[in-house]
């Protein structure tokens, strides 16, 4: 999860772990999640690289849209996650701008919610604590 709202941040780990995922990471900046997506893919963690990342578009410093380019030039091996926008808004551009990115797969709405946290589990996670 890449998103610098601290109380949005703080309720989707909540709503995660009571759908029974307690492996979620967060990173408030673009550049912290690159550096540990680029660390997992050099040294092969298969268990640690991500199924899915929930983005937030707008961030300080480099947005969501930066951390998308920069996701695409990262050579891993690893396969590609599946991205998950959240967002309060749905601007039309950055629905027209989805278009071009087939590694997102949708828009969820903030905030996140026990249903949409388990519907992104049975959906998506492979590896999921118990």
């Amino acid at each position: 999860m890449i998103d610098d709202d601290k109380a949005n941040n703080f309720l989707s780990k909540i709503m995660f772990n009571d759908a029974g995922v307690d492996n979620l990471k967060q990173f408030y900046m673009v550049d912290d999640a690159l550096e540990e997506l680029k660390k997992v893919c050099e040294e092969q963690q298969v268990e640690n690289y991500p199924d899915i990342i929930l983005l937030d578009l707008n961030l300080p410093v480099k947005g969501g849209w930066d951390f998308l380019d920069e996701l695409r030039t990262l050579e891993c091996h690893l396969g590609t996650p599946k991205i998950f926008i959240t967002t309060s808004s749905d601007h039309p551009r950055d629905m027209e701008k989805a278009k071009s990115y087939p590694e997102i797969i949708e828009f969820l709405p903030k905030p996140m919610t026990l249903e949409i946290a388990e519907d992104l589990k049975s959906k998506y996670l492979a590896i999921v604590s118990h």
